[in-house]
């Protein structure tokens, strides 16, 4: 048996999870037919119809795409075979079945064998096995590795548990020719991924009893774990870029390893600003963090990572849509541990873009003193949906004058609207802002002009000093006179207070000063504490706070009290204060109307008449 298609097997049939093939004939033309075996070319001439040239039909042309890891260049060893899909009931994990299940749906031939796929740019080659029995695929069809839950297949625990076991990884089943060894193992792979029975005749009931054998073992011993696939990636995988040139990014690398980098139409820098650019096979490390810009027409365009690997039987081979007109192709998995480049990356989508050029004039007595400013654009783009919110800054204490500021890379067409969130006011300075115009639309590589002007005076605040006269002496007291003095001003602020002589028990509130810059320091001394030969202070001068500091729009109040006893009098009792020193004993004595003789040797007390 050939382990090669025939045109028996293939002729007028186009078959899904069939790599299918076209018939050229010539009636007397002796032509050569080319099919790619585990990467060997072997040619087959014969002049007669039954072995007439065949070529992958239709063949797909289409370049790699940046990010496609294998293509079908053909088949490998196989053969075709015969058989059904069994009805929606039936389990696989029940067994294999000794004759077609009632209810079966007949098949087409199908070719059941390796299908053999290539790196493109490499040259480097695998051998695949069909997993998705009812989708077609092609010669040239172009393909990336993928996770079994992509794959969206069932069973593929067995399936991996008989490709570790099984050809091509090993020379199993060892009883059967080269072709029929890989048509068993294809159709066991059917069996548990789409329930495909062999039939009992013929070359497939020869191929049956392998199968039939594969599937025993396998569902005595399996299931195995998906394997591992190779870490690469790039997130994001695709992001919206100004065709401007503009730097977008960052694109943060994972890998289990280092990789190359080759890029097409775009410029790719390890840096924000675009300091630090890449160049086409340098060195990228896991974990590094990449930004990227536009300078093509190129479609596709973008940067691609690629990193030579050993890949293990198991992984699945996804259509990666690169073909031009066809939506769908068959789920591929590998057949044995091969060395492959995988490759992961990043797709720039460039769109038309213009930008804001602002004009920003900070004026006014107080400019300098402000905190910093900040400009809101927010942008709607109705047509993309690439809304953007952007910023422009002034760093605080900007001096007066004019500043330019500039925004590019906006989608073309989007409505900008222009705010402040923050105008520098910071307790020291009042702002008023002015932006003309407050709304632009933006236009293809134009610049839309917006003038934004902040105006700083300085904030301030007031002071009020309230004198408080107090005590049993309130009233008897001289005149109070109190110095203001505010700090860093030049005596604008400073300011006397009194209080006149004989002034009455209560609070004086005196005149509030106005004006005072915020963040000025003021404190009250007394000049005159208003004492005489009549009265004191008890316990002196209470200033309370000490100082202050002037907050915007608000009255600072220091408050003076001063509590005034007789002279000579206690300032609780107003009882004569005596010249020699007292017990309390004493003092109790005179309260209650006692005369004291003050002796050498202690006190006398007498009681008055």
């Amino acid at each position: 048996m050939s382990p090669f298609i025939t045109a028996g097997d293939i002729l007028g049939k186009r078959h899904h999870c069939v790599l299918r093939l076209r018939r050229t004939l010539a009636n007397t033309a002796v032509r050569t037919m080319i099919v790619a075996v585990a990467g060997v070319l072997m040619a087959l001439a014969n002049p007669t119809a039954a072995f007439a040239v065949y070529r992958p039909a239709p063949v797909y042309t289409d370049p790699a795409g940046l990010f496609t890891e294998a293509t079908i260049t053909g088949t490998g060893v196989g053969t075709t075979v015969n058989g059904s899909t069994a009805p929606a009931g039936f389990d696989p994990l029940d067994g294999y079945p000794a004759t077609i299940p009632d209810g079966s749906t007949v098949h087409d031939p199908a070719y059941a064998g390796t299908i053999v796929v290539q790196d493109q740019l490499t040259g480097r080659t695998g051998l695949t096995y069909c997993i998705d029995l009812f989708t077609d695929t092609e010669t040239g069809v172009n393909y990336e590795l993928g996770e079994w839950s992509e794959a969206n297949v069932p069973n593929l625990g067995y399936v991996e548990y008989i490709l570790q076991r099984y050809y091509p990884t090993t020379g199993e089943p060892s009883g059967a020719t080269l072709a029929h060894r890989a048509a068993a193992v294809q159709a066991a792979v059917w069996f548990f991924t789409d329930k495909y029975v062999l039939a009992t005749t013929g070359t497939s009931a020869t191929i049956r009893t392998y199968t039939a054998a594969i599937v025993a073992d396998a569902l005595a011993n399996g299931p195995s774990a998906e394997p591992a696939e190779p870490e690469l990636s790039v997130t994001p995988e695709q992001m919206p870029a100004p065709a401007t040139g503009e730097i977008v990014g960052p694109f943060t690398v994972t890998a289990d390893g280092p990789a190359t980098i080759q890029i097409t139409g775009v410029e790719v820098f390890i840096d924000s600003a675009g300091q630090n650019q890449l160049e086409d096979g340098d060195t990228v490390q896991p974990g590094t963090r990449l930004w990227a810009r536009s300078v093509s027409d190129e479609d596709p365009q973008g940067f691609v990572l690629e990193r030579v690997t050993d890949v293990v039987e198991g992984n699945v081979l996804l259509y990666d849509g690169t073909n031009d007109g066809l939506e769908d192709a068959q789920t591929l998995v590998l057949a044995q541990e091969t060395e492959l480049v995988v490759r992961a990356g990043a797709v720039l989508q460039p769109f038309p873009a213009g930008g804001v050029d602002f004009g920003v004039r900070v004026d006014g007595e107080a400019a300098g003193l402000q905190d910093a400013k900040v400009i809101e654009v927010d942008c709607r783009d109705p047509e993309s949906g690439l809304d953007q919110h952007r910023t422009v800054t002034l760093g605080a204490g900007t001096p007066a004058g004019d500043h330019a500021r500039s925004l590019t890379g906006i989608p073309a067409g989007s409505v900008c609207t222009i705010s402040e969130s923050s105008d520098g006011d910071n307790g020291l300075v009042t702002a008023t802002t002015a932006i003309e115009p407050s709304t632009v639309t933006i236009a293809s590589e134009e610049t839309q002009q917006v003038s934004v002007t902040n105006t700083y005076e300085r904030a301030v605040g007031s002071l009020q000093v309230d004198v408080t006269i107090d005590g049993p002496a309130a009233g008897g007291q001289g005149t109070v006179v109190l110095d203001l003095h505010c700090d860093g001003q030049d005596g604008a602020f400073d300011r006397q207070f009194a209080v006149d002589a004989r002034a009455e028990a209560g609070t004086h509130e005196q005149p509030v000063v106005t004006g005072i810059p915020t963040g000025t320091r003021c404190a009250v001394t007394e000049r005159d504490t208003g004492e005489n030969k009549k009265v004191e202070l008890a316990g002196g001068v209470r200033i309370e706070p000490a100082a202050v500091t002037i907050a915007e729009d608000a009255t600072s109040v220091i408050s003076v009290t001063h509590t005034y006893v007789r002279r000579g009098l206690l300032a609780d009792t107003g009882a004569p204060a005596l010249m020699a020193p007292m017990t309390a004993t004493s003092v109790a004595l005179v309260l209650a109307g006692c005369t004291l003789t003050s002796t050498m040797t202690g006190v006398r007390s007498r009681r008055a008449r």
